[in-house]
């Protein structure tokens, strides 16, 4: 029976999937079958790899997870060992944290003790709790989780050198592979831009991604009489800055905001964008900051670890201070203005050298040496055929 790559989401983290596609996208090229086994809240975004897809009827609240964790072992974890059963491993990936991981890496490792695990760990440690008030407990379980996990896994992926530290420094105990990969896209292009007239906030509207700053903004270039047109795609719940806005500041505001938002949606508003904000209090890495570079789009981000290791001031962005001013970030929107032409050609080749998915066999080439051997063959870059591992 062949064997396939399973690649695992239990947790339903839409911004991964095109990360998951991506992967497994590669992973076929290579001649290496593929499944995905996924939250069925990703069911929507999976148009291409539905039949090779199982969803699982794992929940995303806090309260579900744990009421999940406990029916994997009243049952035995049946319904997954079932899956496993009638399309065995070749390895597995897993991409987001969820109680149910700790079980469900048990019971394939008991299965299949020679499986090569591999685990993207995205948040491997959180320095400051406190500013998280009562979700720092969730943060110290889901580390702790993590310590649970590690003991089934044989390499350990994280997306920028920050992560790597802190993963060495909390994690000494972990004897694994430990390798630095930057996320991987699909240079998808939905369509050519319009007109450059946007600075835009995409994702998450939480304060820790600067979502006050941005709405101030607005307000302050409406008071002044400034030019400036701003754009906010997200899916979070964002009347309450809505309402403080001015009739002035609100007519300069464009708004996407449905519970559901695409990759298109953020990919369009990147490519009609001048500038794409990233001011960040704490991040351990962005998936904002290469869809923007991927549409040439320079970005204006916080002198933080985790945005100034990808994003280059006066080349491919402007760093503004940890705690900006308003005026600050105005100057970064006028020097972006002034050089946008050379830096968006920056963006865009800082983007491909990086963030491209067709360096994935530079990237992830050696792990296909750690897959079993089986039947069928493939040929690498250079035309030569290795075989199937």
């Amino acid at each position: 029976m062949e064997r396939s790559f399973y690649i695992i989401s239990l947790r339903y983290a839409p911004g991964n999937w095109q990360h998951m596609q991506s992967f497994a996208g590669r992973l076929l090229q290579q001649g290496c079958p593929v499944r995905f086994l996924i939250s069925s809240d990703f069911r929507w975004m999976n148009e291409t790899h539905t039949d090779i897809t199982e969803y699982s009827p794992a929940s995303n609240s806090v309260t579900g997870m744990l009421w999940d964790a406990l029916a994997f072992l009243w049952s035995g974890g049946v319904w997954y060992r079932k899956i496993f059963q009638n399309s065995p491993p070749s390895g597995l990936l897993l991409v987001m944290w969820h109680p149910l991981n700790y079980f469900l890496l048990r019971l394939v490792k008991r299965l299949y003790p020679d499986l090569p695990i591999i685990i993207w760990l995205h948040e491997p440690y959180k320095d400051e709790k406190r500013q998280y008030r009562l979700k720092a407990i969730v943060i110290c379980l889901i580390e702790w989780l993590q310590t649970l996990y590690l003991r089934y896994t044989d390499v350990v992926i994280l997306h920028s050198q920050r992560a790597l530290r802190l993963f060495e420094s909390y994690y000494p105990e972990f004897n694994g592979l430990k390798r630095m990969i930057p996320l991987q896209f699909q240079d998808n292009c939905f369509g050519e831009p319009t007109a450059r007239r946007y600075v835009s906030f995409l994702g998450r509207a939480d304060r820790a991604k600067g979502i006050e700053i941005f709405f101030a903004l607005i307000e302050k270039m409406a008071q002044d009489n400034l030019e400036g047109e701003f754009l906010i795609v997200t899916a979070s719940n964002i009347n309450s800055y809505l309402e403080t806005l001015s009739s002035a500041a609100r007519q300069r505001l464009r708004v996407i905001n449905k519970p559901k938002i695409s990759d298109q949606d953020l990919r369009e508003t990147a490519a009609n964008s001048l500038a794409v904000l990233a001011l960040y209090k704490e991040t351990m890495q962005s998936g904002v900051i290469p869809v923007a570079l991927m549409k040439g789009t320079p970005v204006i981000g916080t002198n933080i670890e985790g945005i100034t290791e990808w994003i280059r001031d006066g080349e491919t962005g402007v760093i503004v201070s940890a705690n900006p001013s308003l005026a600050e970030i105005k100057e970064a929107i006028t020097y972006i203005q002034t050089h946008f032409k050379e830096m968006s050609e920056r963006c865009r080749a800082h983007y491909l050298a990086t963030f491209d998915d067709r360096n994935w066999e530079r990237e992830y080439g050696w792990f296909l040496e750690l897959l079993p051997a089986r039947s069928g063959h493939r040929v690498n870059s250079r035309g030569v055929d290795n075989g199937c591992r």
